[in-house]
């Protein structure tokens, strides 16, 4: 009988001695996101939190963690009271999610799509495609630039015989969605100045032709090559 008590206490002993270690490493864990950071509940590794859990401070958030940032999937409610349910990167809304935004009372606008380093790009993960080009169009080249002048988003539109730049080249635009409100010559590069997005367009020149549609609303350089 002595026997199976000491045994009990040991049991016990290190059932408590667990818990309260588990105990430890969760007011031990850090969230290293500010305004979530002054509580945590979850899974730990090495001091931060690491799997499911949930945080808060000024905000709150509920999902997956990584190296003490939310990272995968994931809810974070604003202070404001603002609600995002999706994906996240290294403490960033990144991937695809949806946002109820409060405009006061009951009333929410809801914006679905995708998010890229917290940034919202639209309803399509792609900020751009290329619908079409011809035989002869040896390659689309598109980036993200900004536009010196501040007028707006602009593409600025380069055209290229194997890798000659053409200045001035006479090019045709016919406009499937969207709009833009002008055209002029700048440099080696023809700007647009768009006025509504999606824009998406095809570009007509020398008997080639290029379909091109872009949904982020930003300006952006297009540098076509022709195999002319």
């Amino acid at each position: 009988m002595a026997h199976i008590i000491r045994i009990s206490l040991i049991v016990l002993a290190t059932v408590y001695s667990f818990s309260t270690n588990t105990i430890f490493a969760q007011n031990d864990c850090k969230v290293l996101l500010d305004k979530i950071g002054s509580q945590y509940t979850g899974d730990c590794k090495k001091g931060l939190a690491e799997g499911a859990g949930s945080a808060q401070g000024e905000d709150k958030y509920e999902g997956e963690f990584k190296k003490g940032l939310p990272n995968g999937s994931g809810v974070y409610t604003f202070g404001n009271g603002d609600v995002y349910t999706g994906e996240f990167k290294k403490g960033l809304k990144d991937g695809k999610g949806k946002m109820m935004i409060k405009l006061g009372g009951d009333q929410t606008r809801e914006q679905v799509g995708f998010w890229i380093d917290d940034k919202y790009i639209g309803e399509h993960e792609n900020p751009f495609e290329i619908q079409y080009k011809s035989a002869d169009v040896l390659s689309v080249r598109i980036s993200e630039t900004k536009n010196p002048a501040n007028d707006g988003n602009a593409l600025f539109i380069e055209l290229q015989h194997k890798g000659r730049v053409q200045s001035s080249p006479d090019f045709g635009i016919n406009v499937t969605s969207g709009s833009f409100s002008s055209r002029y010559q700048m440099g080696t590069s023809a700007k647009i100045i768009i006025s509504r997005f999606p824009l998406g367009f095809s570009l007509s020149y020398m008997g080639e032709t290029v379909e091109l549609k872009f949904y982020q609303e930003t300006s952006w350089n297009v540098k076509i090559d022709f195999n002319k």
